[in-house]
């Protein structure tokens, strides 16, 4: 019996620190550098690319809110060293401006925040009295519905000879 040793190839802890500064992206000044640079680069990445727009509309034709879907993008991007955080962060509300503007002209309809898809689930405190009284009112009438003996053990009546 093999024992799992899949925990001794983990990196061990402070060995990020022992990589040579500058080989990854977040840590090298980001290729763009002003909100309308990052602007011109959501708008040509987003709009200019069909197979973007195609993948773009799978994930929101699935229910994905468009808030989070600019997100992820925008996070991405800081990741990889375009723009900084703060950059990424004013020109969260464009992406998903354009996001919604290439669900709109594929005629894709779309959820634009979890918030809606939350206030969507909601049900009012009004509403869910009713319900209840309804429930009180249908349990308290007798139900007009004989029911019948069924099983094999049950008694034999008219109907079942």
């Amino acid at each position: 019996m093999a024992a799992d040793t899949g925990f001794l190839n983990a990196p061990i802890p402070g060995m990020s620190l022992t990589t040579t500064p500058g080989d990854r992206p977040w840590e090298n000044p980001p290729s763009l550098v002003t909100i309308e640079d990052a602007m011109e680069y959501y708008a040509s990445k987003i709009l200019g690319n069909r197979d973007t727009h195609d993948q773009l509309l799978d994930v929101l034709e699935l229910g994905f809110p468009v808030s989070n879907l600019a997100s992820i993008l925008q996070k991405n991007s800081v990741m990889n060293g375009v723009h900084t955080l703060d950059v990424g962060m004013l020109v969260l509300p464009v992406i998903e401006e354009l996001i919604m503007a290439v669900a709109d002209m594929n005629g894709v309809t779309y959820v634009p925040s979890a918030e809606a898809v939350a206030k969507s689930l909601s049900i009012s405190p009004r509403e869910a009295r009713k319900a209840v009284e309804k429930m009180k009112k249908s349990k308290e009438q007798p139900s007009t519905v004989e029911e019948k003996p069924r099983g094999l053990m049950a008694k034999p009546t008219e109907t079942m000879e």
